[in-house]
């Protein structure tokens, strides 16, 4: 396999324990590596310390405990099968004796998908609505593949999915309208809606749901009104949750977090590019933060989302409480890897 070589399903269960994950899962797992390179004498992974992902080595040879002693690890070989760093903290020291190729996962992604695995049968059950048979699941599926429930436990997405009230709308109702408070979580699990923004000029294209696609969480995780109607384009069901179970359940998994220690040991070792990102007003960041954070105003993140880089994790400062919260959420909704700066990152605030 070369380097610009994607594993394939039936190359990925060779590894342990990836193997138990049903097609489904294995799929969704196969779609968030990340595949990491390591020239021969470089140090892969320090003894002591926690990593957020494990690491599986594709290529090469690698050597465990300390380099002049005997013990290699091959790739392909059984006992190469398993992550690298199964063990936290790290037990050893791990570096490359040949330029080597490992492909990396999420911990917490792998452990939902192996508990979603052993337990897939819940998802339509729980519900305990007749129409859920009729209709078949797709929405629910594509619900559960969505970053927004993708960090939920197995146990409490069983209790969330049970708490929902299934409504019925006709086409041309406003199920948000703009200002209001948002009182409800909504998925749409059938008809089609279109969302309108304050402002848009009336011949500009228009976000469309369809069947699985969710609103109403932004104003519900910031405390604010909504920002935009939305409006069904013809009669559906809607499958909604009230804002007290919402924040009960949901909320506290929107805005994952990561301690300054985990931040320095992604980053220090060249693991992955992590840049801290301010979201307050510019004139808030003038009076003092972190030297080198990136200041993006929370008002213009949508709007500059693409001039930031997919491939590295922002660290989001807490200085703009709500606000940062709901950047964390925004940014893992457009598929950036953001997370909650747990603790100051451990260096003097600068003024500019």
């Amino acid at each position: 396999m070369s380097a610009s070589q994607r594993l394939t399903l039936q190359h990925l269960r060779r590894f342990s324990p990836i193997d138990f994950l049903s097609s489904h899962y294995l799929q969704q797992l196969l779609d968030s590596l990340q595949y990491i390179e390591h020239k021969a004498g470089s140090l892969i992974l320090r003894r002591g310390e926690q990593a957020l992902a494990l690491y599986f080595l594709l290529e090469g040879e690698v050597w465990l405990g300390a380099e002049n002693r005997n013990r290699h690890l091959q790739a392909g070989s059984p006992e190469a099968c398993r992550a690298l760093n199964e063990n936290q903290p790290q037990d050893q020291d791990i570096g490359a004796r040949s330029d080597v190729r490992l492909f990396a996962v999420e911990r917490s992604l792998l452990q939902r998908l192996l508990n979603w695995s052993e337990a897939a049968s819940y998802e339509a059950g729980s519900l305990q609505v007749d129409e859920a048979a009729e209709s078949g699941d797709d929405w629910l599926s594509k619900l559960l593949r969505s970053p927004l429930f993708g960090r939920l436990p197995p146990a409490q997405l069983h209790l969330l999915l049970g708490r929902f009230e299934f409504i019925e709308v006709a086409a041309g109702a406003s199920v948000v309208r703009y200002g209001e408070p948002g009182e409800h979580f909504y998925v749409l699990k059938q008809g089609r809606a279109q969302v309108s923004l304050p402002g848009c000029d009336a011949q500009e294209p228009r976000q469309e749901l369809h069947s699985g696609d969710f609103f109403g969480e932004e104003a519900l995780v910031s405390g604010s009104v909504r920002a935009a109607t939305v409006t069904m384009l013809s009669d559906g069901v809607l499958a909604r949750l009230s804002r007290e179970l919402f924040v009960e359940l949901v909320r506290p998994s929107l805005i994952p977090q990561i301690s300054s220690g985990q931040l320095q040991q992604l980053s220090g070792h060249g693991k992955k590019n992590c840049l801290l990102l301010d979201v307050r007003l510019p004139m808030e960041y003038r009076l003092g933060h972190p030297p080198g954070s990136l200041n993006l105003p929370i008002g213009q993140l949508r709007q500059q989302a693409t001039s930031l880089d997919q491939n590295s994790l922002y660290a989001v400062l807490a200085e703009g409480g709500v606000r940062s919260e709901l950047a964390v959420h925004l940014l893992n909704q457009l598929g950036f890897e953001a997370y909650l700066l747990s603790e100051p990152s451990g260096q003097p605030p600068i003024a500019a």
